[in-house]
């Protein structure tokens, strides 16, 4: 301490194995405390274990009442009236308010990617009124590392999951090969933001194109589950129905093939 020069009305606290100088301008953060890096490593260890088990139940509690939440809404219902063709007469039915492709995509995404993004907000919203700070890129390092688990792990795992010779088909094949073009997309864009427009900055404009990529997938994600709206052809009730009936052996045969390909891998 003969070394170090310490102004008039400073408070010390020693320690065991080092003391801390307090200055006029101390640290007003409530998440600090004071001298807990001169604590025993094993108490540190079991504080942060027990404090980080702690949020993940909140988080997990937090997520569980919003997914629900988006459930309830993404499942109302309402009825429809339409003409039957076979019948000529009017008959009813009820279809979903909300869109699969269009709930999946927004309101579900928003739902499992909710902590990531609050994370990106408190952080950016805490730094915004000082112009000099530097990010330290926890909020956008964690929606990155969350979509490519998704994109990666998640995929493998349901993958993975199926037992031979069962198999799962991608209902909507087109949507998906959308999805899967504009997941890559957002990892190219990231890169050309970051190191190619304007390296090691991210502007206002560059922030407005990135948002504005979200309902640009939505929309045509939502295009191609409704067919880009091409009137598709029917076939009516007086007309012949070898057609309908060949397409369906030809799924029926496809299905044996591959049910007895995958049979033989396993054997």
């Amino acid at each position: 301490m003969a070394n170090i020069d310490i102004p008039n009305g400073s408070k010390i606290y020693n320690f065991s194995n080092g003391f801390i100088v307090e200055y006029d301008n101390a640290c007003s953060s409530w998440l600090l405390i004071l001298g807990e890096n001169f604590w025993h490593p094993a108490v540190r260890c079991i504080l942060y274990i027990a404090a980080l088990l702690y949020l993940f139940v909140g988080v997990a509690i937090m997520s569980d009442v919003f997914m629900g939440a988006i459930e309830v809404i993404t499942s109302k219902k309402k009825t429809v009236v339409y003409l039957d063709h076979e019948s000529g007469e009017q008959s009813t039915k009820e279809v979903l308010i909300w869109n699969e492709t269009v709930a999946n995509l927004s309101l579900m995404a928003l739902g499992s990617s909710a902590p990531e993004i609050l994370l990106s907000v408190v952080e950016t919203l805490s730094q915004i009124s000082d112009r000099d700070s530097v990010a330290d890129g926890l909020g956008s390092f964690t929606i990155i590392g969350s979509a490519s688990f998704n994109l990666l792990i998640i995929t493998a795992v349901c993958i993975i999951c199926v037992p031979a010779p069962h198999y799962k088909r991608v209902k909507e094949f087109g949507v998906f090969i959308i999805t899967a073009v504009w997941s890559v997309f957002a990892y190219i864009w990231m890169l050309i933001v970051t190191t190619i427009w304007t390296p090691n900055r991210i502007t206002i404009y560059e922030a407005w194109i990135t948002l504005l990529f979200f309902p640009l997938l939505i929309l045509t994600a939502w295009a191609q589950d409704n067919g880009w709206w091409w009137k598709k052809s029917q076939i009516s009730p007086n007309e012949d129905k070898s057609l309908t009936v060949s397409r369906l052996s030809i799924s029926v045969n496809i299905d044996r093939y591959i049910s007895q390909t995958a049979r033989r891998s396993t054997a």
